[in-house]
């Protein structure tokens, strides 16, 4: 019984959350012109700013002795071989080729960040913020320049949409949360401290990142159309939520991760496919709204999914 409240507790407030948004939306509210710049304004500043007060707060000791290559290592490989299976074996599948990029995209990429994090720092408290950091440095750019390349060779349209690989690297140092990061680090190896009338400000803001974050994403689910292509869509959603999660979980565990770091990786592999996959489909000449589809159900079913995860691992003694 105690395994099972842990997980609902851990799980739980985030789709509260989530629900909040979609019910402010869905009463009126909040328009859907303050849900876009709500989501702009929390992507370039809260967010950022929580990712630099967490880990400059939580840095106790050098940097090498907070890189964690192990980790790194297995997560980096893990991300790579899900792309090039998902390569291989779903375009023997899709009917389209814009289709068939955007169902890659959407089984792959995960919304680690607005989830991940939350997650984690629901079971280990603010421990989690330095494993999550080092992880996010190396996603990012990972499923970002992925993403390039493959709406790039499945794109309906690659002459006219396609987007230049050199801009998508400005662009990757150029992201607040890589900045973030990086400033982060820097001022936690200085140990920099600021004076209180600009450390608590920037404290207080920093909190309502993630809150903020998750009834904004609530507020921009759209469940109409979501019966256009279900079965392809649901099989991503499944494969994103399940499969590739429960052969992630038997190779960590038997590779040794436990507790925090096995969580951490947990919800790297186990949260639903980012809301950025469906802006990058619609704009690179692939199927945004399979894209739009993956978000939504991927989103609704991970509530189940996840605690389902947390819950066996938890009671099996790994978490």
């Amino acid at each position: 019984m105690d395994d099972f409240l842990f997980s609902l507790n851990v799980v739980l407030p985030l789709f509260m959350l989530i629900a909040i948004g979609y019910t402010l939306k869905q009463i009126r509210f909040v328009s859907e012109d303050f849900l876009l710049e709500a989501n702009s304004f929390v992507f370039r500043f809260p967010l950022p700013l929580m990712l630099f007060q967490n880990i400059r707060n939580s840095f106790d000791g050098p940097l090498a002795s907070l890189y964690n290559t192990k980790l790194i290592l297995y997560a980096s490989v893990g991300i790579v071989i899900v792309i090039a299976v998902l390569v291989v074996t779903v375009p023997l599948f899709g009917k389209r080729r814009a289709t068939t990029g955007s169902l890659i995209q959407g089984i792959y990429r995960s919304n680690f960040i607005i989830y991940g994090l939350p997650l984690v720092t629901g079971m280990y408290g603010d421990s989690a913020i330095i494993p999550v950091s080092m992880l996010l440095g190396m996603v990012i750019p990972v499923y970002n320049i992925s993403a390039v390349v493959i709406l790039t060779v499945f794109s309906e349209t690659k002459t006219e949409r396609s987007i230049p690989f050199s801009l998508i690297i400005k662009n990757i140092f150029k992201n607040p949360l890589i900045i973030a990061c990086i400033a982060g680090f820097a001022a936690g190896t200085l140990n920099l401290r600021f004076p209180v009338f600009i450390d608590r400000p920037v404290d207080e803001i920093s909190k309502i990142a993630t809150p903020l974050a998750l009834i904004v994403m609530g507020g921009l689910f759209k469940f109409r159309g979501l019966m256009d292509n279900f079965l392809s869509v649901f099989i991503a959603s499944l494969c994103k939520l399940l499969v590739i999660p429960l052969f992630a979980m038997i190779v960590f565990v038997y590779a040794g991760f436990r507790g925090l770091e096995l969580a951490t990786l947990l919800c790297l592999f186990a949260s639903p496919t980012a809301v950025a996959s469906y802006i990058m489909s619609e704009n690179m000449g692939c199927d945004g709204k399979v894209s739009a589809n993956i978000v939504v159900m991927s989103t609704a079913l991970s509530a189940i999914s996840i605690f389902l995860f947390i819950f066996v691992l938890k009671s099996a003694g790994y978490l």
